[in-house]
């Protein structure tokens, strides 16, 4: 599903910036610098993994409302909705 990527991104955002917060930090303004960019990047990153659970979040919701959306058979040319799976 489309959230589960952004939720990887964001934890991606969140490792990349602890690893880098030490040298990019010191880069710009010594022990402080290295705070705000650590700060930055956990923000940031929360920011895209609560973005993408509020994707999926809907992503369920559509599928309860609508159901499966038809997919198309290149064999026979024609659209065909996927059988409801009622055992939950």
């Amino acid at each position: 599903m489309k959230g589960a990527y952004l939720k990887y991104f964001g934890v991606a955002i969140i490792v990349l910036g602890v690893f880098a917060c030490i040298p990019v930090g010191f880069h710009f303004g010594g022990v402080l610098g290295v705070a705000i960019f650590l700060a930055a990047s956990c923000i940031a990153g929360m920011f895209f993994i609560g973005f993408g659970e509020l994707v999926y979040s809907l992503q369920r919701i559509e599928l309860e409302i609508a159901g499966e959306r038809p997919q198309y058979d290149p064999l026979t040319g024609q659209y065909q909705v996927p059988p409801k799976d009622n055992g939950r």
